[in-house]
């Protein structure tokens, strides 16, 4: 299975941070990249472009880990991050507190067991997150709306080791597409 989403499978970028991520991986070194933008403004596929930028001079798709945030924060263990490729991607990172921090009607409170169920995920999301950054010699990609949130997402100091370790590239928004119904 490819790492590239069939959605995905023609991404194609010129950001020069993605540029520059994928020309110090594939010259053998270490590459961090924050990827921040709004909603709709590309990140996925700003990510993808990257992987497919990668795969296509002929770095190992085995070599690669392609995580969605929703995903990983119910199905986490320690040993997923530490034995990780040499290349991570998370994907979504704060879509958790965008969803609630977006909200246009008003949210109904879950029951004490939904809230200790969503706490424990938020927790090992973070530390996912945590332990990443610290990893040596492990490139990274982590995608995010914006500092604010990824703060909310992972906490404080772990924000601000990211942003010490990483390179930042903040997209803009784009047009929404038009709906169909």
């Amino acid at each position: 299975m490819s790492v590239i989403p069939a959605l995905f499978s023609e991404a194609e970028t010129d950001h020069p941070a993605i540029a520059q991520w994928c020309s110090t991986i594939l010259a053998g070194d270490t590459a961090r990249l924050l990827l921040l933008g709004p909603h709709w403004s590309g990140k996925s596929h700003t990510a993808y472009a990257a992987l497919r930028r990668l795969t296509a001079a002929g770095y190992r798709e085995a070599d690669i880990t392609v995580l969605q945030a929703l995903d990983l924060k119910s199905t986490y263990e320690p040993g997923m991050i530490e034995n990780t490729t040499a290349v991570t991607v998370i994907d979504d990172l704060t879509l958790s507190v965008d969803l609630v921090r977006e909200a246009t009607l008003p949210l109904e409170t879950d029951s004490a067991d939904i809230q200790a169920t969503m706490a424990l995920e938020a927790g090992a999301l973070a530390d996912a997150v945590a332990r990443l950054s610290l990893l040596p010699r492990r490139s990274w990609l982590l995608i995010a709306s914006s500092t604010e949130r990824l703060i909310e997402t992972v906490g404080q100091e772990t924000t601000d080791r990211l942003l010490a370790v990483a390179e930042l590239a903040e997209l803009r928004q784009r047009p929404r597409p038009a709906r169909r119904w």
